[in-house]
């Protein structure tokens, strides 16, 4: 067996079932809620390492605390703060479903960090399957020489059936009327996208710096430190 292979032995057990938890709606103007489910993972990462990874802060996928989330996206996009600056790094992306089976894999090149990245699936990766549990694994290879040496990241995620009564409240609406549909629903990937990308479009927006900065400083969230951290153009895919 190989490093990265002894690696996911050591941090990557399958998750068999959602832990259940406490619904609790946050007290946004958008009103996000939770769904009362949860994963294993890890969404902080364990900072700084020796070669390409030295920072005063963390590795952080932009997760709940749950380390889940939902979505209606056939291919939906994830989100992490970088702290390192390097050249050179490359960090590795692998969705596999709940029973271990790969479903993508990228090796990613960073560029412009440290900033808040976006990695992709690819348009040519079969839509997830809706009712399903689905793993992802962010890996900073510090060292490439050593995997045993990376820093990273994982949570767990499930594709949610776009309902009737929800395929009908975001028609004719825009971007920004759909993030309180989104936050409404729980479906966090579609809401961080979302506003995410208003943000990127629209940076003297000051409402959507507010809706930013509030989103991270919610109780069940509790990621304020990332709320100033910049969007960077980033990454590129060696698929």
């Amino acid at each position: 067996m190989g490093s990265l292979g002894i690696l996911k032995a050591l941090i990557t057990p399958k998750i068999a079932s959602a832990i259940s938890l406490n619904q609790s709606p946050f007290q946004l103007a958008l009103k996000f809620r939770l769904p009362s489910k949860g994963t294993p993972g890890r969404r902080r990462g364990a900072g700084s390492r020796e070669g390409y990874c030295s920072s005063n802060e963390k590795l952080i996928a932009l997760i709940p605390e749950t380390n889940f989330g939902l979505t209606v996206a056939e291919r939906p996009t994830f989100w992490f703060y970088v702290p390192y600056q390097s050249y050179k790094l490359e960090a590795e992306f692998l969705l596999e479903d709940n029973e271990g089976n790969k479903i993508d894999s990228q090796i990613v090149a960073l560029n412009n960090t440290p900033g808040i990245i976006k990695i992709t699936l690819p348009e040519t990766l079969s839509p997830l399957e809706v009712e399903r549990l689905y793993v992802w694994r962010l890996f900073m290879m510090c060292n490439p020489d050593n995997r045993l040496d990376d820093d990273y990241v994982w949570g767990g995620f499930e594709r949610v059936s776009m309902s009737f009564e929800l395929k009908s409240q975001l028609k004719f609406k825009t971007k920004r009327e759909r993030l309180k549909i989104y936050a409404e629903n729980g479906l966090w990937f579609d809401f961080l996208t979302t506003l995410a990308e208003l943000r990127e479009g629209n940076v003297e927006a000051q409402e959507l710096d507010e809706d930013w900065v509030e989103l991270w400083e919610q109780t069940q969230i509790g990621l304020e430190e990332i709320s100033d951290k910049p969007l960077v153009d980033c990454c590129t895919s060696e698929q």
